[in-house]
Order: structure tokens, then sequence, then C-alpha cells
């Protein structure tokens, strides 16, 4: 059974859980090159980072009005800690009985406690930058890029269109 401060603990997980898992921002360095920087939550980890990066510079190439990027340079950190830690509760059963003998008091019987709580809560950012280089077809150098449509897939005028930076 939870106790009302284990369920609000529960339930402040689970909202936290559901909020964005990742977030993007773009820095332009030139006509044909752009910045990306991803923060992903920890539950998301690097992956969530580095897919989040990928997708914005594939969304940014396309809205830049080129077809194709090229990495030209790649930075990551963990930037993940403990911030703390949920509360631990103990629960103590006991099951026993006791006897007088004039004046002696005999109590038998066991308890058993069980502790719950206590885990980490993880907190900061996965993080990924990368610099991008876009080119339109036929450019010099587009034969070695990644199309952007390819990397965003079937739906990707919808994710073109989208105001929302969140690419988890």
């Amino acid at each position: 059974m939870m106790n009302r401060a284990g369920r609000v603990a529960a339930s402040l997980l689970a909202i936290v859980s559901l909020a964005s898992c990742a977030s993007t921002s773009v820095m332009p360095l030139s006509a044909d090159t752009i910045q990306v920087t991803a923060q992903a939550d920890p539950d998301c980890g690097p992956s969530g980072a580095q897919t989040a990066a990928l997708k914005r510079a594939a969304v940014e190439t396309l809205r830049r009005g080129f077809d194709n990027f090229v990495i030209v340079g790649i930075q990551q950190a963990n930037n993940t800690r403990v911030t703390g830690y949920t509360p631990v509760q103990a629960q103590t059963q006991t099951d026993g009985f006791g006897t007088t003998a004039g004046n002696t008091a005999f109590v038998s019987g066991r308890s058993t406690t069980t502790y719950t709580g206590g885990q980490a809560i993880i907190g900061g950012s996965y993080d990924q930058v990368l610099t991008v280089q876009m080119f339109r077809m036929g450019d010099p150098g587009s034969e070695r890029a990644i199309s952007a449509r390819t990397t965003l897939g079937p739906n990707w005028q919808k994710a073109v269109a989208s105001k929302d930076d969140d690419f988890c």
C-alpha cells in the first residue's frame, strides 16, 4: 500500500516522463551551413539526442531550400547526474504473543520490515551538436550527401511543416 507522499512522487515522475523527450535549436553559420543543438532527457539516452539532431538537420535542410546535407562536425556531452533520491519508507509487520507468570512477562514473536524507495532521480541531459553543410541537387559535393527527405521518411512534408522541435 502506497501512502500519500508515495502517490504524489509517483504522479510527479509520471508527469515528468510524459514531458518532452528532446528539444533542438538551430544557429545559421553561413548560407549553406547550420549548427543543430539537441538536448535529450535522461530517459531518452544519447540516442534520443542523436536522433533529434539528425531529424532537425533534415528538416532545416528542406526548410532552407536544400535537398541533402553532410554532417561536417559532431560534439556530444553526457550532462546527466543524480539530482536526488526518492523517499525511503519502512513498513514493519509484527506477529507475536505474550504471557505473564507472576512478575515476569514472556513475549515471543517476529517482525518483518520492508523498505521501499531510495531510487536515484536522474536529471540533466544528453547533448548533441551537429555542424551541417547543406546542398541542392547537382551542387558540387552533393553526391556524398544524405537525402533530407529519406532521413525524415515518407511523411517528410508533415515534419517540415510542423512548428514543434520535439523529435522523439
